[in-house]
């Protein structure tokens, strides 16, 4: 081959070398968008599932006890009735003098000024 025919072929070569780099960066962006869409859509099923999730737990909390009957709400109302002591502990830990319950394990700020 000649000097100028070995030029033609090059030039032949590297115009379809970019046209076939062109192409592939096509697909490429074409997948990727594919994806992207996918991406989107698996992120929207998702955030739909949790929020199902939420409102059926949240609708089990509610219903439990009516579905067990008012037999188990009883008892526990018995129950507090039976130990207003603790149960006035637990809801009212403020009741004493404010602060007692929340500086367990803590030295009083009041303590050292004798």
């Amino acid at each position: 081959l000649s000097m100028k025919e070995l030029e033609q072929l090059e030039n032949q070569i590297e115009v379809s070398l970019k046209q076939i780099r062109s192409r592939k960066n096509q697909a490429l962006l074409d997948q990727l968008f594919d994806l992207k869409s996918k991406e989107q859509q698996l992120q929207d099923l998702n955030k739909d599932l949790r929020k199902k999730l939420q409102e059926t737990s949240a609708e089990n909390v509610l219903h439990m006890p009516w579905q067990d009957g008012a037999g188990h709400s009883g008892s526990t109302t018995v129950l507090a009735a039976d130990q207003p002591h603790h149960h006035q502990g637990l809801l009212h830990p403020h009741s004493d003098q404010g602060d007692h319950s929340l500086q367990i394990g803590y030295h009083h700020p009041h303590a050292h000024h004798h």
